[in-house]
């Protein structure tokens, strides 16, 4: 495959062009998971960015490679994940080894949950046992801990914090973060949904560091499923806001409600907005982003993080609406009509066939969305121009 690469720090876009980073260390993880009964390769697998790798060659949109940061990565990880469970992510697998408990290339899996019942409400303590820990940090068995897994995921929050700062950089270029794993089911100290490090809060508290808590920075989450991770996160802060489209009683199953409105300070600032599954199609679809883009409009957002995934898509094993590639660029026009600084951190989608050609019709969109915006805002500025 081909890749028309943009070296780092001379990029060939020009000024308003998607600038898309991607770093190889993300396809190095893979595992396997426990669903429906069954152990099988995890449908979270390389093969998804690879897939949107030669859909973009073919689409002649130029690649910025990206060198991972380890030091600059985990303080941006820390800012958001507890240090304990950074240190369990990053030695779990090895632990393991050393343990004679697993092959080379074989997979962590957790066998026991500290679920709140057992625990009767009390606040638990990480266990000693190398069993139970495993469980501890993880609330699902879709996301296994392979040999690899911890430099892809750390691998994935370096580009979500390099996303940002282009982003600040340059606020007219939207900027594309190729992550993987995802990271949106992931809380400050619990993996799940195939997340491991929650790619998106980071990029939200990199462009706060950046540009001060007065800026509003808001997260519209287009994912079937909810985000769970990133709400949790920023529950009770006014400071970003959070926007979820996604399948009602769907996976994470516990979050995502209506009601689910924020607590405290952050009252007002998150909104879920929950569709039936087999009834969604772009007719429905488009009534609820239009629900979304008023509330970005609502906040006075000036930073705009899309949380990703494309397993809205009507072949997607593990989504269940009725989206359409061509839907894609209608909805990310609507998007890029608000004229905001984007930053677009990828989530879900695992009809890999069709995954690259889907990514590509988004980003077709977005950019005629925000091209329309700034032609519109220049031509408001001429006719208020003496």
């Amino acid at each position: 495959m081909q890749l028309l690469l943009a070296s780092q720090g001379s990029p060939v876009q020009t000024p308003g062009t998607m600038k898309i980073l991607h770093n190889p260390d993300v396809l190095k993880h893979n595992t396997l998971e426990l669903l429906a009964s069954k152990v099988f390769p995890a449908h979270e697998s390389p093969a998804r960015i690879l897939a949107i790798l030669k859909s973009l060659a073919l689409a002649s949109r130029p690649i910025t490679p990206v060198v991972l940061d380890l030091p600059t990565a985990e303080a941006a990880a820390l800012k958001i994940h507890t240090p304990e469970y950074l240190t369990h992510l990053r030695t779990v697998f090895d632990s393991w080894r050393a343990a004679g408990l697993i092959d080379a290339d074989g997979c962590v899996l957790p066998e026991c949950f500290p679920v709140r019942r057992l625990a009767n409400g009390r606040t638990t303590k990480p266990p000693k046992d190398i069993f139970a820990r495993v469980g501890y940090y993880a609330f699902d068995m879709s996301t296994g801990v392979g040999a690899h897994t911890y430099l892809s995921a750390i691998s994935s929050v370096d580009l979500a914090a390099k996303g940002a700062v282009a982003l600040t950089e340059s606020p007219t270029t939207p900027v594309f973060a190729l992550c993987r794993p995802p990271g949106h089911h992931c809380s400050a100290d619990l993996s799940g949904g195939y997340c491991y490090l929650n790619n998106t809060a980071v990029a939200v508290q990199t462009l706060l560091d950046l540009r001060g808590p007065d800026e509003r920075v808001t997260v519209l989450d287009l994912d079937f499923h909810h985000g769970n991770g990133t709400q949790d996160m920023f529950y009770a802060a006014a400071n970003p806001c959070y926007i979820s489209i996604h399948g009602e009683d769907e996976y994470p199953y516990y979050a995502g409600f209506a009601e689910e409105t924020g607590d405290g300070a952050g009252a007002g600032y998150n909104l879920n907005i929950p569709l039936p599954c087999h009834v969604s199609g772009l007719r429905e679809y488009v009534p609820a982003l239009e629900q979304a883009v008023q509330k970005v409009r609502d906040v006075d957002t000036r930073w705009l993080i899309v949380s990703l995934g494309f397993d809205t898509f009507h072949l997607d094993p593990l989504g269940k609406f009725k989206l359409r590639t061509e839907d894609y660029r209608v909805l990310a026009e609507m998007v890029g009509r608000l004229g905001l600084p984007t930053l677009i951190v990828l989530e879900g989608g695992y009809a890999v066939e069709q995954l690259g050609a889907n990514v590509v019709s988004f980003l077709d969109g977005l950019e005629t969305g925000l091209g329309a915006a700034r032609a519109e805002a220049a031509e408001a500025a001429e006719t208020e121009a003496p």
